[in-house]
């Protein structure tokens, strides 16, 4: 019986799964991550979790991770984990565990498992949408993860926008922190959740919800005519919203109508556990 792991790795804490051949998640747990600590812990707290996971049919191990890597091995891009920034993790946990270690850039592997077990299913052009504290997007093409000329595909969060004249990031525009820091703002309120621009009896609430439905949809219309896409899937804490109907509304104008009737627009399946998932099915089917 052939088992891997899959690790979720991520600024606050580490998830590790062992699945099986069938995507059955046969054992799991999850440790801190204690990113300000030294490279060498931090790595420590990775093998501990492979460890505690490891048996006798493990032979891969699949990481995702804040980032990317570079065609080098080392990392890119890591501000919640700056220890590992320049860091071939990959090598240095192959040396220590024996086994082969993929690592790849956590929204990428968000996308492949709701492509594989979760809301796209079946579906071989899909767009993964992670809205939280931060917007990353990862790519499966043809039914494969597209990483790009040096690994950064999919940075969509940083697509440009020109907004009463000034250029935003999308990131700016419909991440939580910055729905909350909109709505502080503006009414002068403290707000603890993104949740709060559903109180429809808030004029202020009212026009920061109306904003980002406006913002999100002109976001998934551009991907939508750039990839032509089968199905963009919706992760991280923004995508508990009920926001999917009013998006749409704003897609069907901006989207190309013929791009727009094949691409359905959907929550993830699979919830928290969408990046570990990801990252066993990595390691499963490389």
């Amino acid at each position: 019986m052939r088992l891997v792991i899959g690790i979720d790795l991520g600024g606050s804490k580490i998830k590790g799964i062992l699945m099986d051949e069938q995507g059955k998640i046969v054992n799991s747990t999850e440790k801190p991550t204690e990113p300000n600590k030294s490279r060498k812990e931090i790595v420590d707290n990775i093998l501990e979790i492979i460890t505690y996971l490891r048996t006798e049919h493990v032979d891969a191990i699949g990481i995702a991770t804040p980032g990317f890597v570079l065609p080098s091995g080392e990392m890119a891009c890591m501000p919640n984990i700056k220890q590992l920034e320049g860091f071939n993790l990959k090598e240095e946990l192959e040396k220590k565990t024996r086994l082969n270690v993929y690592v790849e850039n956590d929204a990428n592997c968000f996308a492949l498992a709701e492509q594989k077990k979760g809301a796209a299913k079946g579906s071989q052009n899909v767009i993964g949408v992670i809205i939280g504290t931060g917007v990353g997007t990862g790519i499966i093409f043809n039914g494969h993860v597209y990483r790009g000329a040096i690994g950064g595909a999919g940075e969509c969060g940083h697509t440009k926008l020109l907004v009463g004249g000034t250029v935003k990031e999308v990131e700016e525009l419909i991440s939580g922190p910055n729905l909350i820091k909109k709505y502080e703002e503006l009414s002068g309120k403290k707000a603890h959740s993104p949740a709060v621009i559903l109180n429809k009896g808030d004029e202020t609430a009212k026009k920061v919800y109306d904003a980002f439905i406006f913002f999100t949809g002109l976001f998934f219309s551009n991907l939508i005519n750039t990839f032509n896409p089968d199905v963009i899937v919706v992760g991280g804490g923004v995508s508990n919203l009920p926001f999917y109907h009013d998006v749409k509304k704003i897609v069907n104008v901006y989207a190309h109508p013929a791009l727009r009737k094949v691409c359905q627009i959907k929550k993830n399946a699979l919830g928290d556990d969408s990046g570990v998932i990801g990252a066993a099915e990595l390691a499963l089917h490389a």
